[in-house]
């Protein structure tokens, strides 16, 4: 297979290329967004969202940052606003002056990549196939840590879907009051309990514990970048000068403000997720060719054994007008692994028929 460069999902434009299949429509089951697409409380008003343009947003995005106070219950003085999550995912290993950083393989590239573009050095800790990619052990995670000034990870893990209990996080931090525990929430809200994961809300939080939150998965506005970082106020006090004015749009800030009524979208998403990944799950296990692990959020990683090359599924698949995300370039999933997002029932469906077809074919 050629080396796969560092990318993200949502570009089957270049994997057809990357495979000579002519271009046509696709289904993309490699970004993990919500399938049920923008919510009707946004569509309503996105006619007179270009008059927004006209002016200036807040400086610090405030529209972003009432959502969190009214749908969270968060201190206004605990949150930032952002352009996305991954704003603060790289500003934080800089603001905090991180030097050696223990992260999480295989994960999303850009833990490393802003720790490294921060100047700091990477402690790996592998997340092992055989153990289904379970969280490591306790002493594991305090060995490394006691190398480190910082624990960087997303909660639940992407790709594999990994989820770190609460309390494991919580003793991390009190055990290590001097070191940096900086949790990735993008998927928490499709978790069946999020609150019983998330670090967003403590009582009385730690000073050491910053959250990165992402709203664009969840409602379906990648294009549009809403998140936020959450923590401890004397915390968030000493990265705010170091952020960026005007990052939040206007467009954005006024979206967010509307997501707040969003309730009836979010139980009809969480129930729709909770239905679909157990029944996606257990119908891949039933299909020879795949090996497929437990997921938790929104999405799945699964490994091809039909054949040595993945292309040969991937291809076949986009073929058939479905896109799956190319895992072989995270540290770990070189051996054929790929993830696929759980999306409504009869676009699963769809998939699951191509893979048992796909499989046959290859037997």
């Amino acid at each position: 297979m050629t080396s796969v460069e560092h990318v993200h999902g949502g570009d089957p434009e270049r994997e057809l290329k990357r495979l000579g299949i002519d271009a046509r429509e696709v289904l993309d089951f490699s970004v993990n967004v919500s399938p049920l697409g923008v919510p009707g409380e946004i569509k309503t008003i996105w006619n007179d969202l270009w008059k927004e343009i006209e002016s200036y947003p807040t400086v610090d995005g405030e529209g972003v940052v009432h959502y969190y106070q009214e749908r969270f219950g968060l201190d206004p003085a605990k949150v930032i606003a952002g352009n996305g999550s991954t704003e603060f995912i790289y500003l934080a290993p800089r603001a905090l002056a991180l030097q050696k950083v223990v992260v999480i393989n295989p994960s999303f590239h850009d833990y490393t990549r802003a720790c490294l573009a921060a100047g700091a050095e990477l402690i790996p800790v592998e997340l092992e196939p055989a153990a289904g990619f379970a969280p490591p052990d306790m002493a594991v995670l305090e060995e490394a840590l006691a190398r480190g000034d910082g624990l960087f990870l997303g909660n639940p893990n992407n790709p594999t879907g990994t989820v770190f209990p609460r309390q494991t996080l919580l003793d991390l931090a009190t055990n290590f009051p001097t070191t940096w525990i900086l949790v990735d929430e993008a998927f928490v809200q499709f978790l069946d309990q999020p609150e019983e994961v998330s670090l967003m809300r403590q009582e009385p939080p730690q000073e050491n514990i910053l959250v990165f939150h992402s709203l664009t998965k969840f409602f379906a506005l990648p294009g549009l970048r809403l998140g936020a970082v959450v923590g401890h106020p004397d915390t968030i006090s000493r990265l705010r000068p170091l952020k960026e004015p005007w990052s939040v749009n206007r467009v954005a800030e006024k979206v967010a403000l509307k997501l707040i009524g969003c309730a009836n979208y979010e139980k009809n998403l969480t129930q729709l997720i909770h239905r679909e990944r157990p029944r996606v799950f257990g119908r891949i296990g039933k299909i020879s060719g795949f090996q497929v692990f437990e997921p938790a959020a929104n999405f799945l990683l699964a490994r091809w054994t039909q054949t040595n090359d993945l292309d040969d599924f991937l291809s076949f698949m986009l073929r058939s007008g479905i896109h799956f995300r190319d895992c072989r370039n995270f540290p770990g999933l070189e051996d054929n692994f790929f993830r696929m997002a759980i999306r409504q029932g009869e676009e699963n469906d769809r998939v699951l028929s191509l893979m048992q077809k796909c499989a046959i074919h290859y037997s």
